[in-house]
Protein backbone atom coordinates (compact mmCIF):
# COMPACT_ATOMS: atom_id res chain seq x y z
CA UNK A 1 0.00 0.00 0.00
CA UNK A 2 1.97 2.97 -1.05
CA UNK A 3 0.74 6.87 -0.52
CA UNK A 4 0.96 9.37 -2.98
CA UNK A 5 2.68 11.82 -1.11
CA UNK A 6 5.06 11.90 0.99
CA UNK A 7 4.50 12.97 4.82
CA UNK A 8 4.47 17.30 5.42
CA UNK A 9 6.96 17.01 8.84
CA UNK A 10 5.35 20.96 9.26
CA UNK A 11 1.36 19.31 9.44
CA UNK A 12 2.70 16.57 11.64
CA UNK A 13 0.17 15.79 14.86
CA UNK A 14 1.92 16.64 18.52
CA UNK A 15 3.98 13.78 20.06
CA UNK A 16 0.85 13.48 22.70
CA UNK A 17 -1.84 13.24 19.59
CA UNK A 18 0.45 10.21 17.98
CA UNK A 19 1.04 8.97 21.62
CA UNK A 20 -2.70 8.66 22.32
CA UNK A 21 -3.59 7.51 18.65
CA UNK A 22 -0.84 4.74 18.78
CA UNK A 23 -1.94 3.44 22.58
CA UNK A 24 -5.57 3.33 21.62
CA UNK A 25 -5.90 1.99 18.29
CA UNK A 26 -4.28 -1.17 19.58
CA UNK A 27 -5.48 -1.40 22.65
CA UNK A 28 -8.61 -2.41 24.52
CA UNK A 29 -8.71 0.92 26.31
CA UNK A 30 -12.61 2.17 27.25
CA UNK A 31 -13.21 5.42 25.35
CA UNK A 32 -12.58 7.28 27.33
CA UNK A 33 -9.16 6.82 28.42
CA UNK A 34 -8.23 8.16 24.97
CA UNK A 35 -9.95 11.76 24.87
CA UNK A 36 -8.19 14.51 23.91
CA UNK A 37 -8.47 18.68 24.67
CA UNK A 38 -6.64 20.22 26.80
CA UNK A 39 -4.71 18.09 29.75
CA UNK A 40 -2.74 18.58 32.46
CA UNK A 41 -2.44 14.42 32.07
CA UNK A 42 1.29 13.35 31.72
CA UNK A 43 1.98 11.44 28.72
CA UNK A 44 3.10 8.41 30.75
CA UNK A 45 -0.21 8.56 33.13
CA UNK A 46 -2.03 8.63 29.93
CA UNK A 47 0.13 4.88 29.01
CA UNK A 48 -0.47 3.71 32.60
CA UNK A 49 -3.87 3.65 31.70
CA UNK A 50 -4.21 1.29 28.48
CA UNK A 51 -4.12 -2.77 28.53
CA UNK A 52 -2.92 -4.02 25.02
CA UNK A 53 -5.64 -6.39 23.07
CA UNK A 54 -3.58 -9.53 22.35
CA UNK A 55 -5.41 -10.56 19.71
CA UNK A 56 -4.54 -7.26 17.81
CA UNK A 57 -1.12 -7.68 18.58
CA UNK A 58 -0.79 -11.49 17.46
CA UNK A 59 -2.39 -10.05 13.92
CA UNK A 60 0.89 -7.66 14.12
CA UNK A 61 2.98 -10.08 14.77
CA UNK A 62 2.03 -12.68 11.96
CA UNK A 63 0.98 -9.81 9.16
CA UNK A 64 2.15 -10.67 6.00
CA UNK A 65 3.90 -7.17 5.80
CA UNK A 66 6.39 -8.46 8.54
CA UNK A 67 6.60 -12.28 7.38
CA UNK A 68 6.91 -11.16 3.78
CA UNK A 69 4.16 -13.91 2.72
CA UNK A 70 6.80 -16.94 4.26
CA UNK A 71 4.61 -17.88 6.97
CA UNK A 72 0.86 -19.41 7.58
CA UNK A 73 -2.11 -17.20 7.91
CA UNK A 74 -2.44 -16.21 11.71
CA UNK A 75 -4.22 -18.89 13.93
CA UNK A 76 -7.18 -18.40 15.17
CA UNK A 77 -6.83 -19.42 18.74
CA UNK A 78 -3.53 -17.35 20.38
CA UNK A 79 -0.54 -19.46 21.28
CA UNK A 80 -0.56 -20.32 24.87
CA UNK A 81 0.89 -17.66 27.52
CA UNK A 82 0.90 -14.99 24.28
CA UNK A 83 -1.81 -13.08 26.04
CA UNK A 84 0.54 -13.28 29.44
CA UNK A 85 3.34 -12.11 27.12
CA UNK A 86 2.03 -9.00 25.85
CA UNK A 87 0.62 -7.80 29.44
CA UNK A 88 4.35 -8.55 30.40
CA UNK A 89 4.95 -4.70 31.58
CA UNK A 90 8.76 -5.38 31.17
CA UNK A 91 9.30 -1.78 29.04
CA UNK A 92 11.13 -2.15 25.18
CA UNK A 93 12.09 0.94 23.45
CA UNK A 94 13.64 0.00 19.89
CA UNK A 95 11.61 -3.05 18.64
CA UNK A 96 12.58 -4.15 15.34
CA UNK A 97 9.95 -4.51 12.87
CA UNK A 98 9.86 -8.45 12.43
CA UNK A 99 7.60 -11.73 12.29
CA UNK A 100 7.06 -12.59 15.89
CA UNK A 101 7.57 -9.16 17.26
CA UNK A 102 4.77 -6.84 18.22
CA UNK A 103 4.58 -3.16 18.29
CA UNK A 104 2.43 -2.67 21.49
CA UNK A 105 5.88 -3.84 23.26
CA UNK A 106 6.73 -0.01 23.77
CA UNK A 107 4.38 1.04 26.49
CA UNK A 108 6.28 2.90 28.60
CA UNK A 109 6.99 6.28 26.50
CA UNK A 110 8.19 8.45 29.54
CA UNK A 111 11.88 7.71 28.20
CA UNK A 112 11.19 8.50 24.78
CA UNK A 113 9.56 11.67 25.33
CA UNK A 114 12.19 13.05 27.91
CA UNK A 115 15.34 12.87 28.02
CA UNK A 116 15.94 10.31 25.25
CA UNK A 117 19.07 8.67 25.60
CA UNK A 118 19.82 6.51 22.94
CA UNK A 119 22.49 4.40 24.17
CA UNK A 120 20.30 3.58 27.42
CA UNK A 121 17.30 2.79 25.28
CA UNK A 122 18.40 0.08 22.82
CA UNK A 123 19.01 -3.47 23.40
CA UNK A 124 22.33 -4.58 24.83
CA UNK A 125 22.32 -8.24 24.37
CA UNK A 126 23.03 -8.57 28.34
CA UNK A 127 19.36 -9.41 29.76
CA UNK A 128 18.09 -12.81 30.97
CA UNK A 129 15.65 -15.10 29.18
CA UNK A 130 12.43 -13.77 30.30
CA UNK A 131 11.35 -17.13 32.80
CA UNK A 132 8.44 -18.89 32.64
CA UNK A 133 6.33 -19.35 29.60
CA UNK A 134 6.11 -22.84 29.27
CA UNK A 135 3.45 -23.08 27.13
CA UNK A 136 4.60 -20.58 24.41
CA UNK A 137 8.20 -22.25 24.44
CA UNK A 138 6.08 -24.91 23.88
CA UNK A 139 4.36 -23.14 20.78
CA UNK A 140 7.85 -22.13 19.53
CA UNK A 141 9.07 -25.51 19.52
CA UNK A 142 5.88 -27.71 17.84
CA UNK A 143 5.43 -24.39 15.21
CA UNK A 144 9.28 -23.60 14.73
CA UNK A 145 9.77 -26.28 11.42
CA UNK A 146 5.87 -24.60 9.91
CA UNK A 147 6.47 -21.36 10.98
CA UNK A 148 10.23 -20.32 11.66
CA UNK A 149 9.99 -16.93 11.09
CA UNK A 150 7.09 -16.36 13.54
CA UNK A 151 8.47 -18.75 16.31
CA UNK A 152 11.73 -17.28 15.67
CA UNK A 153 10.51 -14.03 16.61
CA UNK A 154 8.97 -15.03 19.65
CA UNK A 155 11.93 -16.79 21.06
CA UNK A 156 13.98 -13.47 20.66
CA UNK A 157 11.36 -11.93 22.41
CA UNK A 158 11.44 -13.96 25.52
CA UNK A 159 15.52 -13.51 25.10
CA UNK A 160 15.82 -17.29 23.70
CA UNK A 161 18.52 -15.97 20.95
CA UNK A 162 20.38 -19.21 20.33
CA UNK A 163 16.59 -20.76 19.93
CA UNK A 164 15.77 -18.03 17.76
CA UNK A 165 18.84 -18.22 15.29
CA UNK A 166 18.84 -22.16 14.95
CA UNK A 167 15.19 -21.64 14.00
CA UNK A 168 16.42 -19.18 11.35
CA UNK A 169 19.24 -21.78 9.93
CA UNK A 170 18.59 -22.01 6.50
CA UNK A 171 15.18 -20.68 6.09
CA UNK A 172 14.89 -18.51 3.13
CA UNK A 173 13.54 -15.07 3.05
CA UNK A 174 14.80 -14.72 6.55
CA UNK A 175 17.22 -11.48 6.19
CA UNK A 176 15.14 -9.56 8.33
CA UNK A 177 14.79 -11.65 10.88
CA UNK A 178 18.34 -12.62 10.90
CA UNK A 179 18.78 -8.53 11.29
CA UNK A 180 16.37 -7.79 13.80
CA UNK A 181 18.23 -11.09 15.98
CA UNK A 182 21.64 -9.29 16.08
CA UNK A 183 19.67 -6.41 17.09
CA UNK A 184 18.38 -7.79 19.82
CA UNK A 185 21.42 -9.47 21.12
CA UNK A 186 23.07 -5.81 21.23
CA UNK A 187 24.72 -6.07 17.78
CA UNK A 188 23.16 -2.83 16.99
CA UNK A 189 25.93 -1.32 14.12
CA UNK A 190 26.06 -4.80 12.30
CA UNK A 191 22.36 -5.35 12.19
CA UNK A 192 22.16 -1.79 10.88
CA UNK A 193 23.96 -2.42 8.40
CA UNK A 194 22.62 -5.30 7.19
CA UNK A 195 19.50 -3.90 7.00
CA UNK A 196 21.10 -1.29 4.83
CA UNK A 197 22.07 -3.53 2.62
CA UNK A 198 18.88 -5.29 2.10
CA UNK A 199 15.84 -4.55 -0.63
CA UNK A 200 13.47 -1.92 0.47
CA UNK A 201 10.73 -3.48 2.28
CA UNK A 202 8.45 -1.46 4.27
CA UNK A 203 9.78 -3.53 7.25
CA UNK A 204 13.48 -3.40 6.11
CA UNK A 205 12.24 1.05 5.63
CA UNK A 206 10.99 0.62 9.55
CA UNK A 207 14.36 -0.81 10.70
CA UNK A 208 16.49 1.10 9.06
CA UNK A 209 14.66 4.31 11.27
CA UNK A 210 14.66 2.25 14.17
CA UNK A 211 18.30 1.42 14.50
CA UNK A 212 19.24 4.98 13.35
CA UNK A 213 17.22 6.84 15.88
CA UNK A 214 18.35 4.38 18.55
CA UNK A 215 22.50 4.67 17.43
CA UNK A 216 21.67 8.57 17.55
CA UNK A 217 21.29 8.94 13.87
CA UNK A 218 18.42 11.37 13.82
CA UNK A 219 17.98 13.09 10.41
CA UNK A 220 18.92 9.22 8.72
CA UNK A 221 16.08 7.85 11.31
CA UNK A 222 13.64 10.81 9.84
CA UNK A 223 14.24 9.89 6.38
CA UNK A 224 13.68 6.52 6.59
CA UNK A 225 10.46 6.59 8.89
CA UNK A 226 9.28 8.95 5.72
CA UNK A 227 9.50 6.34 3.47
CA UNK A 228 8.18 3.74 5.95
CA UNK A 229 5.24 5.63 7.03
CA UNK A 230 3.87 6.06 3.27
CA UNK A 231 4.06 1.88 2.42
CA UNK A 232 3.16 0.63 5.74
CA UNK A 233 -0.93 0.21 6.34
CA UNK A 234 -2.39 2.79 8.58
CA UNK A 235 -4.14 0.29 10.12
CA UNK A 236 -1.28 -1.72 11.55
CA UNK A 237 0.27 -1.08 14.73
CA UNK A 238 3.58 -0.62 13.03
CA UNK A 239 2.54 2.41 11.26
CA UNK A 240 1.46 3.96 14.69
CA UNK A 241 4.87 3.28 16.28
CA UNK A 242 6.66 4.38 13.09
CA UNK A 243 4.95 7.45 13.13
CA UNK A 244 5.76 7.94 16.92
CA UNK A 245 9.17 7.25 16.38
CA UNK A 246 9.30 9.78 13.79
CA UNK A 247 7.83 12.34 16.30
CA UNK A 248 10.37 11.47 18.37
CA UNK A 249 13.11 11.93 16.00
CA UNK A 250 11.69 15.27 14.77
CA UNK A 251 11.28 16.69 18.89
CA UNK A 252 14.79 15.33 19.51
CA UNK A 253 16.52 16.29 16.10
Amino acid sequence: MTRPTAINASAQPTIEALMVRFLASRSDAAPAAVETGESEVEPHEVAAGFRVDPRAAWLDATASIVTGGNAPPPAVQLPPDWAALVAQPAAAFAVPMAAGHFPQRVKDLQPLLAKFDPAELRPTGTQASVPGFAGLRGWVAKNGTSNPLVASGIARTLGDFQTADTLLSGVSGADNDRAALLWQMGQCTEALAAWDAMTETPAVLFNRGMARLFLGQLSGARSAFQKATESIPEASGWYALARLYLAVADVHG
